[in-house]
């Protein structure tokens, strides 16, 4: 009789802890939860860099850091971070991540490194290339001046991001100019940051409200054709001014011969 109490005591333990083990969740669903929209395991540099490999190439207790407190990284002037922002053009938002939940996402890019490849991502050159045509570029227009709603109800662009484009003002909120931050990122970038929409006041924003496939692809056509109207025109300027130059210098020779 005894026995079975004992018994049906440690049932009741388990009954209470067992549906606490099983909900939490394991290194590969809070990298594809929290890291997949920006980051892949092999699958190329997309927002942020490919982490193949990070865990043998950078420290423990550096991959910690920059999982739970990028900002830190950063305000302290580490060199490795100081160069991510860099080349990114911003810091890795400051995820909430805990310091469990981190050691869980640095395991499984351990494990993941070797073989594995983020759901959902395709090496560098698989990701289908969004066609820049006027229909799209029509549409991503009206998502981001707010003139056609986002699926789920996000905030249009324009609320907040200065913009280069015809008859599109943006907003000043942030410096970001979308247009110069499709130059640094390329499509897959762009994919990836527009996907995961975790930098700190977007992530309050749409943290229940992600973007559909179709707008994000609208939105990128219509970056990628402001990118390539900057592009295309800067050269301008520059030779302009060059042409003045010569005249100016060629003007000021034939007046000093004249006065001689």
């Amino acid at each position: 009789m005894r026995i079975c109490l004992n018994y049906l005591h440690l049932l009741l333990i388990l009954s209470l802890f067992l549906p606490a083990l099983s909900g939490a969740e394991t290194g590969k669903e809070l990298f594809d939860k929290q890291c997949a929209g920006c980051h892949t395991i092999g699958g190329g540099d997309t927002g942020g860099p490919d982490l193949k490999g990070v865990t043998a190439t950078r420290s423990h207790e550096w991959l910690e850091s920059v999982i739970i407190e990028p900002d830190k990284l950063t305000a302290a002037k580490d060199s490795v971070q100081v160069a991510l922002v860099k080349k990114y053009g911003y810091e890795m938002p400051n995820l909430g991540i805990g310091h469990a939940d981190a050691l869980k996402i640095i395991v499984y890019l351990g494990e993941a490194s070797g073989t594995a490849r983020t759901q959902g991502a395709l090496p560098s050159g698989e990701q289908m290339e969004i066609a820049v045509t006027p229909e799209l570029v029509a549409k991503g227009k009206l998502l981001f001046t707010g003139k056609k709603r986002f699926a789920k109800g996000g905030a249009p662009c324009a609320a907040c991001h200065p913009f280069t484009y015809p008859e599109i003002s943006g907003g000043n909120l942030s410096v970001a100019n979308l247009a110069t931050t499709y130059q640094k990122l390329g499509e897959t970038g762009m994919r990836g940051a527009l996907k995961a929409l975790k930098f700190p006041t977007m992530k309050k924003i749409y943290q229940d409200r992600p973007l559909t496939d179709d707008e994000i692809a609208s939105l990128i056509a219509l970056c990628k054709d402001a990118a390539s109207r900057t592009g295309g025109g800067s050269s301008v300027f520059p030779l302009a001014g060059l042409g003045l130059f010569v005249l100016f210098m060629l003007g000021l020779t034939l007046y000093k011969r004249r006065i001689r």
